[in-house]
């Protein structure tokens, strides 16, 4: 055996590297100390298997008891491995004894082959006596194998080692049966078993680089319609054609034999997959998405996830809040504890619906052209929370902000689209499935995601059309105010031109008609600014000369509001009348919510090319669900006859007509702060 052994080329230690290849994958990935030991001890004995294996089973060689323990060794190695994994499947513990006694055998035999080493090379006991025992060791395996597909709770690397090994061990029995059967010596069936060994090998290692082993997945076996019906045909009937004409082209130049190219080329492609999947990870990833997509059944329930979706976007509220509606069944669909929804706007993104989130009191604004908005409107990027990031992740996730990674538990952030825009995106924090992501968590997100971007659509949408019906109404009624208001400027200019006829009392009469035509004048006023331009007269104005303006005619009232400006004058474009408008009801409104005793504080600031304007007053404040749905809802008043209720609305219209920005910040009986941002004129005069 020894005078055999030494007569080996490089050719053989070659043919054995893929097997040494799954020893070294398996010591590196495996962290479980059994199953690892075991895929070592079957493939340091598939090694030595594969440079003992003979041309044909009759030879010298072949049929010693030195090359039928080493068969059976393997075989045991192979057994060992299924039984590992099932143990492992099951979260249970194979009985000492057993396992006790598996090894005792596996050392015996390797005892007694190390000491045929040196001896001569003599035939077994009995000429077919091995081949019953082997097959007795196939259909052992076969059946434990068999258990580990059947078995709920078997991950993806222990169901695809148990489907290559039932072809590994099936071949071995059609080898084994026809020595039996049958007189005719078919060499061919028996050496193929090489290539099999060192394919099934590969796969081993293949699966453990692919899957990592701790990934608990649905790993039911089946194959996609598209691999079945197309791709399946092309596909690989392609890639044999390319194969063939390669290797015909290196018969040709080399005039070298079909089988010994065929197996330097599988061996060495062999040996380089198994290095290029080690060390790059994303191809690796690559790998592992496209098996999981179309050779495992999916880990969702599509069918069963869009009815549920739909049935939480279809329950009523009293309040008949939309963005809540969305939160909510965000937060149900994925078990999350809690998130926010936020939402486009002039200039940033903003939270309109909350859930056991704490927001930083600076607030959660997101630019609109921020990187990290960018990222997801371009991509559709979900962002996952640190604990269930890979290397795609880790670059990303420099762009995510800092409230996010101050919040309690966050797990991802998923963005909303509609119409092929981002007009949102979701927080969900603190899942309480704490796993890692895969391909389809995260396109259920995203498909999730454009569906509730699509809903707020419809809900804004819905919510226009009652406020256009509204303004419809307010359109008549001012088309009628404005049809009495002609008649009286015709009736008193009419008085106007008579009035020379009582010229006879000319300080009464005088007065008469400097009143009449001062009402005139301001009628007329009315009307162009009924009829005219919605968006006034656009001029540079200067901020801090309204500002002073607006707290001139409020000076009357208290409390009086303390000034705080940085920064130099600040110029924007806009109608001066409505602007000045604007800060004087938010200064006016201030002063009848808080007390004389009360403070009002008003800041001032510009940086860059933004200004920045904050009053904030001590007084009776707001709840956050009257902002959300009350305060600037048209024609909704708390003032009851003395307002119409389109004061709020009309200063948010106004500012985002300047592509600017309202926050409101409120507590019950702390006080309101209104933040405006706009944008200012770079080419201001000065």
């Amino acid at each position: 055996m020894m005078g055999y052994l030494s007569q080996l080329t490089t050719f053989d230690f070659l043919v054995a590297c893929v097997e040494l290849a799954l020893a070294l994958t398996a010591l590196i990935k495996i962290k479980n100390v059994k199953i690892k030991l075991s895929f070592c001890i079957f493939s340091f004995f598939s090694a030595v298997w594969h440079i003992t294996l003979s041309q044909t089973p009759f030879t010298n060689l072949a049929s010693s008891y030195q090359f039928q323990l080493l068969e059976i060794m393997r075989y045991i190695g192979l057994f060992l491995v299924l039984i590992y994994l099932l143990m492992y499947s099951q979260k249970t513990r194979l009985p000492a004894h057993y396992s006790t006694f598996m090894y005792l055998i596996i050392i015996t035999a390797s005892a007694t082959y190390l000491f045929g080493l040196n001896k001569p090379l003599n035939p077994f006991f009995h000429p077919k006596s091995w081949l019953y025992i082997k097959i007795i060791l196939c259909l052992m395996a076969v059946v434990t194998a068999e258990q580990i597909l059947r078995h709920t709770h078997s991950n993806r690397v222990s169901k695809l080692v148990a489907l290559v090994a039932i072809t590994l061990l099936s071949y071995d029995i059609l080898v084994f049966s026809n020595l039996l059967l049958f007189t005719s010596k078919n060499y061919s069936l028996w050496y193929t078993r090489g290539m099999i060994s060192t394919t099934t090998s590969l796969i081993f290692a293949l699966s453990i680089i692919i899957y990592p082993f701790q990934q608990l997945q649905d790993s039911k076996f089946k194959l996609s319609r598209s691999i079945i019906m197309f791709n399946a045909s092309f596909i690989l009937g392609g890639i044999f054609l390319i194969c063939m004409a390669t290797l015909g082209l290196v018969v040709n130049i080399f005039n070298a034999e079909w089988a010994q190219v065929s197996k330097i080329l599988l061996y060495v492609m062999s040996i380089f997959a198994i290095a290029a999947l080690s060390c790059v990870e994303k191809f690796r990833l690559l790998i592992s998405v496209w098996i999981s997509k179309h050779f495992f059944v999916n880990k969702y329930d599509y069918q069963k996830q869009w009815i549920e979706l739909d049935s939480l976007l279809s329950k009523k509220r009293e309040d008949n809040n939309g963005y809540e509606i969305a939160l909510s069944a965000m937060t149900t669909l994925f078990k999350c504890n809690s998130g926010g929804i936020w939402l486009k706007g002039q200039q940033f993104y903003s939270p309109v619906a909350l859930k056991n989130f704490e927001l930083p009191s600076s607030g959660a604004i997101e630019a609109n052209n921020s990187h990290f908005i960018q990222l997801m409107d371009e991509n559709e990027w979900v962002f996952k929370a640190h604990r269930n990031t890979n290397i795609y992740d880790k670059e990303k996730n420099k762009l995510l902000p800092l409230w996010y990674l101050n919040a309690k538990g966050p797990w991802v952030i998923v963005p909303l689209n509609a119409n092929q825009e981002l007009i949102g995106f979701t927080v969900l924090c603190e899942n309480t499935i704490n796993a890692p992501l895969t391909w389809e968590d995260l396109d259920i997100l995203k498909l999730t995601g454009r569906q509730i971007g699509s809903y707020i659509i419809s809900h804004q949408t819905s919510e226009k059309l009652i406020q256009n019906k509204q303004f419809d109404l307010f359109n008549k009624i001012t088309a009628f105010a404005i049809h009495d208001i002609k008649n009286l400027i015709s009736q008193q200019s009419l008085i106007v031109n008579n009035a020379e006829k009582f010229m006879h009392h000319p300080d009464f009469i005088h007065d008469v008609i400097l009143t009449i035509t001062n009402s005139v004048e301001k009628m007329d006023q009315l009307l162009v600014k009924l009829k005219g331009n919605p968006h006034g007269d656009i001029k540079l104005v200067n901020i801090n000369k309204l500002l002073k303006n607006a707290i001139e005619m409020n000076i009357s009232n208290f409390p009086t509001p303390t000034v705080s400006i940085q920064g130099k004058d600040a110029f924007v474009m806009a109608d001066k009348d409505k602007l000045q408008m604007v800060l004087y009801h938010l200064i006016r409104n201030a002063q009848d919510a808080t007390e004389n005793s009360g403070t009002i504080a008003i800041k001032l600031a510009t940086k860059n090319e933004e200004l920045w304007f904050e009053i904030k007053d001590s007084g009776c404040g707001m709840d956050k669900v009257f902002i959300k749905e009350q305060l600037f809802k048209p024609f909704s008043s708390t003032k009851q006859d003395k307002g119409m209720g389109i004061g709020a609305y009309q200063i948010r219209e106004l500012i985002h007509s300047l592509q600017g920005e309202i926050f409101v910040d409120s507590i019950i009986g702390k006080g309101t702060t209104f933040l405006i941002f706009l944008p200012l004129n770079n080419n201001r005069n000065k």
